[in-house]
């Protein structure tokens, strides 16, 4: 087992944050295990967020923004607003991620829960106030990556730290060890439905005819048709499509789906120029609209978007479908609203192929995930993921962190291999040949290490169904960064405090 060789970190007083807002007791609930666990777990989290001093540095840097964005100084009552909403922000987006639930529900239930509104810091004598579902969605939506990644390495290096007395922070047994890391990727699923070729050009033609039923709506009109006598043809088309994709039935099925297609794509391509004329009409007078400028450049944009894509999406149908030629994965079109989705072969049972991003997780011995890493464009070999993972953790946490690395057969190749010796890393990734696969598992030390590594995928598997919710819930590849981001800092939170703690004298 790599040793820690971390210097130990020095909590210097300042860095303890002290609270000095009353705070309601809670209610006492008697003969409920389970929400007496719920009421040590929120209340260990709220130690962790005060001691920490992440809490600080957000509250600080929504005020340095808000100092900004006023371009003068801030009165201490405007002050002392936007801290309160710093807070609220920062809780209540780590409070409904932990739970799991979606902005709506997790705002209902944060109504009726004086445990939650006691964690978040809405709790009063008087009228309880709670956000409603579109301000915690703006909450969570408004703070950067590079702000959440930075609270998250404070978080990390400051459980690894110790105070003056040589006490692990937060009363921890034993600091946290930055030094030995476990590496693994996966895919974070999108929420989009199973890619087919020709249900693209059905989603186009509903995309933007209720694009122009909007524009319709508010004033704007162009000689067509009614806008519903387009998606009633698609969907006359598709059930005829799905009709001829099944086996069994008799008849020549492959005629009858390209005879199907071709009639899709005039339909589909009548749709296009339908789409152009309104987006082109919206954008030249929208002022003739009850519409604002923002509210028009939404739906133009949202028109644009679609009418793009979609004779790339023809083309795709085309080739596979009358053309019989196959598409590489790396140029599908996937889903019109997730364009950078990716196929994402895997060859397990139950996952042969997933659709969405690649992501790569880092965590350490006690599970704090130290990188989540989503992977833009194709999906790139294991290989070339390991010395970028390694470089973010060492710029985030420091040049000591990330002694040793472990990882599966994946990430192997003499160029890392060589890589880590030049940055003195132990190479703990399993050799690929496998006469030296046995000599590496022929130590104990390696076996140990790679028998700990099967807790990296239940890691996973915690981190996508709990965290993750299965399925990225955001749209657009920065917004999906963004609560990989707030999720990776729920988890370690949520981690942190479940870690076993000082019994005190």
């Amino acid at each position: 087992m790599v040793a820690n060789t971390n210097p130990p970190v020095i909590l210097h007083p300042a860095d303890l944050a002290v609270q000095t807002r009353i705070r309601l007791p809670l209610p006492l609930v008697e003969g409920n295990r389970d929400y007496k666990a719920k009421q040590e777990l929120l209340c260990r989290m709220d130690e962790i967020l005060n001691v920490s001093g992440i809490e600080r540095d957000f509250a600080a840097k929504l005020v340095a923004d808000a100092r900004d964005a006023d371009q003068a100084p801030l009165s201490s009552r405007r002050a002392a607003s936007v801290q309160t909403y710093a807070r609220l922000a920062l809780r209540c987006t780590i409070a409904r991620i932990l739970s799991n639930s979606s902005h709506r529900i997790f705002s209902v239930h944060l109504a009726e829960s004086p445990l939650l509104q006691w964690f978040c810091g809405c709790d009063s004598l008087h009228i309880i106030r709670v956000p409603s579902k579109s301000s915690l969605q703006r909450m969570e939506s408004e703070v950067p990556k590079d702000l959440l990644d930075v609270l998250n390495a404070k978080l990390l290096c400051r459980s690894a730290a110790i105070d003056g007395a040589g006490a692990p922070a937060f009363s921890l047994e034993s600091a946290v060890d930055l030094s030995l890391i476990w590496m693994d990727s996966t895919c974070a699923k999108l929420d989009i439905h199973y890619p087919t070729d020709w249900t693209l050009l059905r989603d186009a033609t509903r995309s933007i005819m209720r694009s122009i039923e909007v524009i319709r709506r508010h004033g704007l009109f162009h000689r067509m048709p009614e806008p519903k006598t387009f998606v009633t043809q698609m969907n006359r088309l598709s059930i005829a499509m799905s009709g001829s994709s099944r086996k069994g039935r008799g008849g020549d099925k492959l005629k009858q789906r390209k005879r199907t297609l071709r009639a899709m794509k005039k339909v589909a391509g009548k749709v296009r120029q339908h789409g152009q004329r309104y987006r082109d009409r919206l954008a030249k007078d929208w002022s003739e609209t009850d519409l604002s400028k923002a509210q028009a450049d939404v739906i133009i944009g949202r028109l644009e978007g679609i009418i793009e894509q979609l004779p790339a999406a023809i083309k795709q149908a085309h080739e596979r479908i009358i053309g019989g030629r196959v598409v590489h994965n790396a140029d599908k079109l996937l889903s019109l609203h997730e364009p950078h989705a990716r196929v994402y072969v895997r060859g397990k049972a139950g996952a042969d192929a997933e659709f969405g991003l690649q992501l790569l997780l880092s965590e350490t011995a006690e599970g704090l995930i130290v990188d989540s890493h989503l992977v833009e464009g194709r999906v790139a070999n294991d290989t070339e993921l390991l010395m970028p993972a390694v470089a973010r953790i060492r710029n985030a946490l420091g040049t000591t962190a990330i002694q040793g690395v472990v990882t599966d057969r994946g990430f192997s190749s003499d160029a890392n291999s060589q890589r880590l010796e030049d940055l003195g890393i132990a190479d703990g990734t399993l050799p690929r040949r496998p006469a030296e696969m046995e000599a590496f598992l022929a130590e104990a030390q390696n076996r140990e290490l790679h028998v700990r590594r099967a807790q990296t995928e239940a890691r996973i598997g915690i981190f996508k169904a709990n965290f993750l919710g299965n399925q990225l819930p955001t749209k657009g590849f920065e917004q999906q960064q963004r609560f990989v981001a707030w999720a990776t800092l729920a988890h370690n939170c949520w981690v942190l405090a479940r870690l076993p703690k000082t019994q005190r004298i």
